[in-house]
C-alpha cells in the first residue's frame, strides 16, 4: 500500500477490526475490555484471546481465525517420482529419501538473511514456501530497530540530562551539612557519578572521597571479570554484565547507554542486611540512600526519568524491584508532603518505612549472587531504573537451584525446553525427560506449578507489553497439529521444527531486550533452473500471522501515540501488518483446500523481496545505528547465570536453515523451499559474556558448538 501516511495510518487502524494471581504479575493500568480466553482443541496449555484487549498502551485487536482444516493426507512416491520441481533441486537419494519419510527436511546453509535464501529461490525458478521463522524475524528486526532508534534518538541524551541532574542534586544534599548523612550523600554523589563517566562524562570538581569510589567501581567495570564488592554499595556484584552486546555494540552512543543503564537498572538500595546464620537487620543507610535520591528526583528531573522508563515499559514491562513510585507514595505516607533532609536521621521513621516498603511487592527474579542460606528478603529494595519483570526468567528461577535440585546436586541451568513446556509444549517436556532434566528433585512439582499459572493467565496479561504479545504469539507454534493440517505439519519432526522455530524467535527477544530484562540467577550452593510462473506455498499457521499482525498493529499504535513512531519504522510496520494479514487469508485458503489465484502465487513467489524491504532501512537511519554486524542475521544472548561454575547460559541463533518440504498444490505435489531458523544453546564463561561480533566469528570459523541434539529430528 503506497498511499499517504494518513491513509496508511487508517488502513492499519482498519484492517482487523473484527490468572495473573498465581504470577503475582502486576498489571498497572491495564483495563480489560471483552475479553476471552479459550481452550484450543489441543493437549497443550496454549489459548486464543478472542476479543478486543484495552490496555494503558494500546489496544489489541486479534484477527480471528475462522476456518476449519479439512485436508486429505497424502503419501510422497519414492525418488520424488512424478513431485513438481524436485528433478532440478540437486538432492541426492538421502534427500530424497528423507522427503519420502517425513516430508520434508532443514539443511545449513551459509546465506547471511533469511531474504537472501528465498530471493537466491526465486532468481533459480525455485518455488518456495513462506514460513513462520521468517515472519517473526521480520518482527524482531523491527521491534530492535525501533528499540534502537528511540535509545540513539531520545532516550541516551534523557539519561545524560537525567543524570547531570541527579549529581548535581546529590551533591547539594552534601551541601546541606546534616552531620549524620554526610557518608551516604557522598556514596548517593560516587553512585551517579559512576553513571557520569560511563556516560562519557568527567567527574572534574568531585569530592575527592566521591571520585575515588567511583575510580574503584569503573575498575571493576572495565575489567568485566565477575563477582566482587561494590565500593559503593559494599555488597557483590557481577561485573561481567556491564560488557556491552546485544545491539548495543554497533556504535559509541549505545555502548555508553548500555553501561549506564546497566548500572541504574543493576545497583540495590536494599531494606535489609544479610547476618551470619541466616539473619537479616534493616539496611537503615541503604534505605536512607534510596529515599535521599527520590527526593532529589523533581520537577525536570522527575520528567527524564519517566522519559526513559515510561517508553520501555510499553516494550519489556515494569521493573521486578520498588520503584520510584512505590518509594514516593512511602515518603509521603510516612514523612508527609513535605520532607527536609533532616528527617531522615530519625530512625524511628527510617524503620516505619523499611516495614511498610518491606509488605510490597517481592523481587520474583533473583538477578546477583545470594547464598542458600541467606534470607531472601536482603533481595527486596529500590533500584534507579530497575531491570524487568519478565515472564521467562521468572520460568528459570523456578526450575533452577535452590527450587529444583539439593545443594549436592544442584540444578545449575535451566533450558529454553523449560520456557516452551512450561507454556504448553508437551514435546519440549519430553524432550526434558529424555535429558534427565526433570529427575531433579521438586523439578516436576515446581514445573506443574508454573505451568497452572500460566494457565491462569488472562487475556490483559497476555497483552499488557510488547515482551508478552510476542510470547503469545509464539504459543501458535506451540500448538500440535491435527486432522485436516497438512501431513508434513502432523510428523513429530515438524513439531520439533516448530519448537526450534519458537526457541529461535524468543533468543531474538532475548538479545533485543538483554539491557532491560531482568537476568535470572541460581542460588550459590554452599541448484535448480529458472521455470517460469512457479506456484509456492504458505506455511499454514494462520494463527500465528493473525496474532503477529495484531502485535505489529500494537507495536504501531503505541508509539504512535507517544510520538515515537518515526516515519521509516511507520512504513515497515504497516508494510509487515499487510503482509501478515495476506498470508493469514492464503493459509486459510490452503487449509480448506480452496485454489489460490495468481496474484497470490506472484505475491509468494516475490516475498523474498518484500522481505527485504521491510526488514532493511535508510541510510539515514542505518548509519545512527547499525554496523557491520547487522550484514548478517546471526545473534546471541545470555539468558541466566550460575554463580557456582562461573558460566552464563548462551542462546544464539546462526545462519538461517534451508528448508524443503513436499506440499499439495492444485492437486499436484510440489517441493518448496524456505527459510527456518538456526538455534543454539550452550554454557559459556561470564568473563567472556558474548556479543554478537564474537558469536559470528565463532560460526564463520567453524568453532560453534552444536545445535541441541533433538534437533537432528529435522536437520540435515
Amino acid at each position: 500500500m503506497n498511499g499517504d501516511p494518513l491513509t496508511r495510518r487508517r488502513f492499519l487502524k482498519a484492517v482487523g477490526t473484527a490468572s495473573a494471581i498465581a504470577l503475582g504479575v502486576g498489571l498497572p493500568g491495564c483495563v480489560s475490555g471483552k475479553t476471552d480466553i479459550l481452550p484450543k482443541t489441543t493437549t497443550s496449555l496454549t489459548y486464543t484471546i478472542s476479543g478486543n484487549v484495552r490496555t494503558k498502551f494500546a489496544d489489541f485487536i486479534p484477527l480471528p481465525v475462522t476456518v476449519s482444516p479439512s485436508l486429505k493426507d497424502y503419501t510422497v512416491p519414492a525418488g520424488l517420482s512424478g513431485v513438481v520441481a524436485a528433478e532440478r533441486a540437486g538432492l541426492d537419494d538421502a534427500d530424497k529419501n528423507r522427503l519420502a519419510s517425513d516430508l520434508f527436511f532443514l539443511r545449513p546453509s551459509s546465506d547471511a538473511q533469511i531474504y537472501d535464501l528465498y530471493k537466491n529461490a526465486e532468481k533459480r525458478g525455485a518455488p518456495v514456501v513462506v514460513t513462520t521463522d521468517a515472519v517473526l524475524h521480520a518482527y524482531h528486526i523491527l521491534f530492535d530497530y525501533a528499540l534502537r532508534i528511540l535509545e540513539v534518538s531520545k532516550l541516551s541524551d534523557a539519561i545524560v540530562g537525567l543524570t547531570d541532574l541527579m549529581l548535581a542534586e546529590s551533591l547539594s544534599q552534601l551541601d546541606d551539612g546534616v552531620p549524620e548523612l554526610q557518608d551516604l550523600c557522598m556514596k548517593n554523589v560516587a553512585f551517579f557519578a559512576v553513571a557520569k563517566s560511563l556516560l562519557g562524562g568527567s567527574m572534574t570538581g568531585l569530592p575527592a572521597d566521591a571520585r575515588q569510589l567511583a575510580e574503584a567501581e569503573l575498575r571493576l567495570i572495565d575489567a568485566h571479570e565477575g563477582f566482587a564488592d561494590s565500593p559503593v554499595f559494599g555488597r557483590k556484584e557481577d561485573y561481567s554484565q556491564y560488557v556491552p552486546r546485544g545491539h548495543y555494540t554497533r556504535n559509541e552512543q549505545l555502548e555508553r547507554y548500555f553501561r549506564a543503564m546497566m548500572w541504574y537498572g543493576r545497583m540495590p538500595f536494599s531494606l535489609y542486611k544479610s547476618l551470619p546464620g541466616g539473619r537479616k537487620e534493616p539496611d537503615k543507610e541503604s534505605t536512607r540512600r534510596a529515599i535521599m535520591i527520590v527526593m532529589a528526583l523533581n520537577g525536570r528531573a522527575f520528567d527524564l526519568w519517566k522519559t526513559v522508563y515510561d517508553p520501555t515499559v510499553f516494550f519489556v514491562g515494569e521493573t521486578d524491584d520498588l520503584s520510584v513510585y512505590d518509594y514516593q507514595a512511602l515518603i509521603k505516607k510516612i514523612y508527609g508532603d513535605q520532607i527536609v533532609l533532616a528527617a531522615l536521621t530519625d530512625d524511628d521513621k527510617v524503620l516505619a518505612f523499611i516495614e511498610k516498603a518491606a509488605a510490597l511487592k517481592a523481587p520474583k527474579i533473583i538477578s546477583g549472587l545470594i547464598q542458600d542460606d541467606e534470607d531472601k528478603a536482603v533481595l527486596k529494595g529500590f533500584r534507579f531504573m530497575g531491570q524487568r519483570f519478565i515472564p521467562d526468567s521468572y520460568i528459570f528461577q523456578g526450575l533452577v537451584y535452590d527450587k529444583v535440585g539439593t545443594q549436592a546436586k544442584p540444578r545449575a541451568f535451566p533450558m529454553g525446553l523449560d520456557v516452551m513446556a512450561v507454556l504448553g509444549s508437551e514435546r519440549a517436556y519430553a524432550i526434558l525427560d529424555s535429558l534427565g532434566e526433570t529427575e531433579y528433585a521438586n523439578y516436576v512439582k515446581q514445573f506443574e506449578a508454573l505451568k497452572a499459572g500460566f494457565a491462569a493467565l488472562k487475556a490483559e496479561d497476555w497483552t499488557q507489553n510488547l515482551y508478552w504479545g510476542w510470547l503469545y504469539s509464539l504459543l501458535a507454534l506451540l500448538n500440535e497439529k491435527g486432522d485436516g493440517y497438512p501431513t508434513f505439519m502432523k510428523r513429530e519432526a515438524w513439531i520439533d521444527k516448530e519448537l526450534n522455530t519458537s526457541l529461535g524467535s524468543w533468543t531474538e527477544l532475548r538479545h533485543d531486550t538483554i539491557l532491560y530484562a531482568k537476568q535470572s540467577y541460581t542460588v550459590l550452593a554452599t541448484g535448480m533452473m529458472p521455470t517460469a510462473e512457479a506456484k509456492g506455498y504458505v506455511e499454514p499457521n494462520p494463527e500465528l500471522y493473525g496474532r503477529l499482525a495484531s502485535l505489529a498493529q500494537m507495536t504501531f499504535d503505541g508509539l504512535e501515540a507517544r510520538g515515537l513512531l518515526t516515519d521509516a519504522l511507520s512504513d515497515r510496520l504497516v508494510d509487515l501488518k499487510e503482509m501478515l494479514v495476506q498470508l493469514k487469508a492464503i493459509a486459510e485458503k490452503e487449509l480448506t483446500g480452496t485454489g489460490l489465484t495468481s496474484d497470490e502465487y506472484a505475491y509468494i513467489r516475490n516475498f523474498g523481496n518484500r522481505l527485504e524491504n521491510i526488514t532493511t532501512f535508510p541510510p539515514e537511519v542505518a548509519d545512527a545505528v547499525e554496523s557491520d554486524t547487522d550484514k548478517y542475521m546471526a545473534v546471541v544472548a545470555d539468558v541466566h547465570t550460575d554463580p557456582n561454575t562461573g558460566q552464563a547460559l548462551e542462546e544464539g541463533v546462526g545462519y538461517p536453515y534451508h528448508l524443503f518440504v513436499v506440499v499439495p498444490i492444485d492437486g499436484s505435489l510440489t517441493l518448496c523451499q524456505g527459510a527456518a531458523f538456526s538455534y543454539y544453546e550452550f554454557k559459556w564463561p561470564i568473563s567472556d559474556r558474548l556479543t554478537d561480533e564474537k558469536w559470528q566469528e565463532m560460526l564463520s570459523n567453524k568453532n560453534a558448538p552444536e545445535p541441541p541434539a533433538w534437533t537432528k529430528s529435522f536437520a540435515a
